[in-house]
């Protein structure tokens, strides 16, 4: 009863802020600009006459850029705060949507504005929403980070369909305008109003560290020499490689195992949902259960669904059940990144040690897509990049699933 009590507290105290890092989460960089993506790739090739493999490229670039500034990020917010650099950035964004608007056949001007782009708004990714979410709760922190980070999910539902139909009515530009005034008009004054960061005193005595001068923790330094560090990012880089590299090859690959094409489009909307449940019920489990335990069990599920993908002419329920499994440990992957990482370094130096962990994880998730594209040449089927992905998430599991975490740094109890 203790512990429920707690968890209400927290969530009493820290809803706005956590409001708006889901709000946020799903304005930044892995949100609108990850998802609409997509949706642009037709009419920029149909008004400029380049290939649809080459406007791809620049999401590539986009994710690089995020790789660059993810630790320089949280080198910066460590020292000055979140809020500050959180507004910038989601500013930058918007502004960055609306020069998109303006440019023309040069291709490599688009691949350099989505790049700068990236590194401008490196301050919208989850390194900022995760270290406010982890410094407002504790005992309820798994639920916390799952509901900031399904921003994300819910920006992949609402975000590409809305952008189609602006971009049916009034062409490609009108679409990035549209865009950067949302997150201008919308996204920016939100943050302003709700996203707080706690004060170091009040952390300090949330994480059982009362009179202290720092936050409890870790240095990067420090934390170079643990086995946790490298445990965390090896795992997840092959994790999110494997992921990824499904994701964008899903349709074509449910094809390849005999489905219809119709039937394989609605079955990869799916995922969209699994990963929206997936980051709730994840936390929710966090907050109850052992967090290495819990990764060990979905990343060896999502195994397993990758085998029964690999069945000659596989069923559509079986399909189903597959990518459900898929969604579930893409709805943890980073989820599971700031958690470990809050739980075994502390908080004194999070941002610098997560932005190090998801450079690792975003370069996994930028060759990911690349090396499955590339099998599939080499092979003319997707069945090795089953089976690699099976084996993978099995070393995840293994790797991740081994972490030990400190007590000095555990959910109170």
């Amino acid at each position: 009863m203790h512990v429920g009590v707690g968890m209400l507290d927290e969530f009493k105290r820290g809803w706005r802020s956590l409001l708006a890092s889901s709000f946020g989460n799903g304005s930044g960089l892995s949100g609108i600009p990850f998802y609409t993506f997509g949706v642009f790739i037709v009419p920029l090739v149909e008004a400029f006459g380049w290939t649809r493999g080459r406007v791809s490229i620049a999401a590539s670039f986009m994710i690089i850029g995020t790789a660059i500034t993810a630790p320089i990020i949280g080198t910066i917010i460590d020292r000055f705060g979140a809020r500050r650099v959180a507004l910038l950035s989601m500013a930058g964004v918007g502004v960055g949507y609306l020069a998109l608007s303006l440019m023309g056949d040069n291709i490599t001007m688009f691949y350099a504005a989505w790049l700068l782009m990236a590194l401008i708004g490196g301050g919208t990714t989850p390194v900022v929403w995760t270290r406010a979410v982890n410094m407002w709760f504790d005992r309820g922190r798994g639920l916390a980070l799952g509901l900031a980070l399904a921003g994300s999910g819910v920006a992949s539902i609402f975000a590409p369909r809305l952008t189609i139909d602006l971009i049916k009515s009034s062409g490609w530009q009108a679409g990035y305008i549209g865009l950067g005034i949302f997150i201008l008009v919308v996204s920016v004054p939100v943050l302003a109003l709700f996203f707080k960061e706690r004060t170091r005193e009040i952390a300090d005595t949330a994480t059982h560290s009362a009179g202290s001068d720092h936050l409890p923790g870790l240095t990067i330094h420090d934390s170079l020499r643990t086995v946790a560090f490298w445990k965390i990012a090896i795992g997840f880089f092959f994790v999110s490689a494997v992921i990824a590299g499904l994701i964008i090859n899903l349709v074509p690959l449910l094809i390849d195992r005999g489905l219809a094409q119709t039937d394989a489009a609605q079955i990869a909307g799916v995922m969209g949902l699994a990963v929206m449940g997936g980051r709730v019920g994840v936390g929710f489990l966090l907050d109850r259960f052992h967090a290495p335990l819990v990764a060990r069990i979905l990343l060896a599920a999502s195994a397993g669904g990758c085998l029964l993908l690999s069945i000659p002419n596989t069923p559509t329920w079986v399909a189903v059940i597959s990518v459900i499994s898929l969604g579930l440990a893409a709805a943890a992957e980073v989820d599971l990144v700031a958690y470990l990482t809050s739980r075994c370094f502390g908080m004194k130096s999070y941002g610098k040690i997560y932005g190090w962990q998801l450079t690792a994880f975003y370069l996994g998730a930028a060759a990911g897509p690349l090396c499955a594209g590339l099998a599939y040449d080499a092979f003319n089927s997707y069945l090795p990049t089953l089976y690699f992905t099976a084996v993978a998430l099995v070393f995840g599991a293994i790797v991740i699933g081994t972490i030990k975490i400190p007590a000095e740094f555990a959910r109170r109890e």
